[in-house]
């Protein structure tokens, strides 16, 4: 069985590490990204089974990168 992949999206360095810190216990690789522009680019070389994503970021917003994601 593979590990699940989480994306984890959000501005802010210390949500990013709270979410790392709260799922350490579980066998599971965490992708980090700082706006849904990195995001989006992240998704183009791999494949995530979970996305955690904050709404209101600078460069691309979590609704834009969301519509973007659901086309």
């Amino acid at each position: 069985m593979q590990k699940l992949k989480i994306l984890v999206v959000d501005d802010v360095e210390e949500n990013r590490k709270l979410v790392q810190a709260s799922l350490k216990d579980y066998d599971i690789d965490l992708i980090m990204a700082q706006n849904g522009q990195e995001a989006l680019d992240k998704l183009k070389n791999i494949k995530v089974d979970l996305i955690l994503m904050d709404l209101r970021m600078p460069v691309m917003n979590g609704y834009e990168a969301a519509n973007i994601i659901k086309k």
